[in-house]
């Protein structure tokens, strides 16, 4: 544990020290077929994919991820270019990417890979598409299911001048982990959550998770252009109990957090899966929640870095609803405002979004299930969060 731990530390030192920060990021995970039903082998596919970064920079490095998966992932090449307009792309602004020096890369079931470093203007808050031509991958590959993006898939090889007019769609990422600037002036804020966090019910395509609102604020609002957001939420996750989509948080945190390039700071904002899904005693999960925030908190403290927790909100009207699953909410959230003292702040979602009238609901205004925030709450969220974190 101890040797993890200095492992863990060092890393963490390792990618500050370089002043490489993430300016995008997504959780890993694998496929579950009733969310992502087609064929998801990309073998002989050209997969044209959009992210919205949050901070620019002039020199980037995009990591591929084939980690959940047993099976090599080979590739052709890899371009970027500035995003146009859905699947088009402001054609000379395309590069292509190389890895270890070479077009071609191949990477091992369960392992990721960086491309070189390479010189490319990226503005804050820019659409990026970023197209793998494939050669042969794995029939269950390393994704993101909840991109809330439009993916562009293609049989052959493209390039910068190819239409991908006609390509099948689908809205989940693949193989694609993260995305770094070089910038000693930055730093970046590292987010663990569930679907809230994630986007379910935000507008497909326009980036306005509650994160993508807090980049915008930051940036706008308080002029804050040096604080890359990373969203590092999977739907239907949970932190300590078996079940659910990816890997539990307490488990996935030094990868998908401590793992990210020039992180300063983290949000723990996560736990409502656990509760909905839960049975018995409230206490139990309750308990089960605060150990695995205590060692996220511990974890954050040991690597020196700000630690923000956010409260549970409120699913009243929603399946995950009962007296029970409501008195383990309560006691969590009882316990996360006590620890004002202890991090470096509380991001109190659940007093934000609750109806005044009945604070076991979220406000009609803002909810569009009884359990996720609709865009307008999702935008609430973000200029919040800017205002706690700036």
């Amino acid at each position: 544990m101890l040797l993890c731990s200095l492992t863990v530390q060092a890393r963490v030192k390792e990618i500050i020290g370089n002043h490489w920060v993430g300016t995008w990021a997504t959780a890993p995970q694998i496929p579950v077929k009733a969310y992502m039903p087609y064929d998801n082998n990309m073998s002989d596919r050209s997969v044209r994919q959009v992210v919205k970064v949050s901070i620019g920079g002039d020199l980037i490095r995009l990591e591929l991820s084939n980690e959940l998966s047993n099976e090599a992932v080979y590739i052709r090449s890899v371009y970027i270019a500035t995003s146009a307009d859905s699947f088009a792309i402001l054609q000379k602004s395309a590069r292509y990417l190389k890895f270890h020096h070479a077009y071609k890369v191949v990477i091992p079931g369960g392992k990721a890979v960086w491309s070189d470093a390479l010189p490319f203007k990226l503005a804050p808050r820019q659409k990026l598409a970023i197209t793998i031509n494939y050669t042969k991958a794995p029939a269950y590959p390393t994704v993101h299911m909840g991109s809330r993006t439009t993916t562009y898939i293609m049989r052959g090889v493209t390039n910068a001048r190819s239409s991908f007019r006609k390509a099948f769609r689908e809205n989940h990422w693949f193989n694609i982990s993260a995305l770094d600037v070089f910038d000693s002036r930055s730093h970046a804020i590292a987010i663990i959550g569930n679907s809230i966090t994630d986007g379910k019910n935000s507008t497909d395509n326009a980036q306005n998770r509650w994160p993508d609102m807090l980049s915008e604020y930051l940036q706008l609002k308080y002029n804050i252009d040096n604080v890359g957001i990373l969203n590092l939420g999977i739907g239907n996750n949970r932190v300590a109990t078996e079940g659910g989509f990816g890997t539990m948080a307490k488990l996935r945190f030094d990868h998908d957090i401590l793992g990210q390039s020039g992180v300063e700071s983290v949000v723990i904002f996560e736990g409502v899966n656990d509760i909905g899904n839960s049975r018995g005693n409230s206490e139990t999960v309750a308990g089960q929640l605060i150990s695995a925030y205590e060692e996220m908190i511990r974890k954050c403290k040991i690597n020196h870095l700000k630690v923000y927790l956010g409260t549970i909100t409120p699913f009243k009207g929603n399946g995950y609803y009962s007296p029970f699953h409501e008195a383990a909410r309560q006691t969590v959230n009882e316990w996360i405002r006590a620890q004002r003292e202890r991090v470096d702040g509380i991001l109190d979602f659940d007093e934000l979004l609750r109806d005044p009238e009945d604070k076991e609901k979220l406000q009609k205004a803002y909810e569009s299930d009884w359990l996720h925030p609709n865009p307008e709450g999702y935008k609430l969220m973000g200029q919040y969060a800017a205002e706690k974190l700036r």
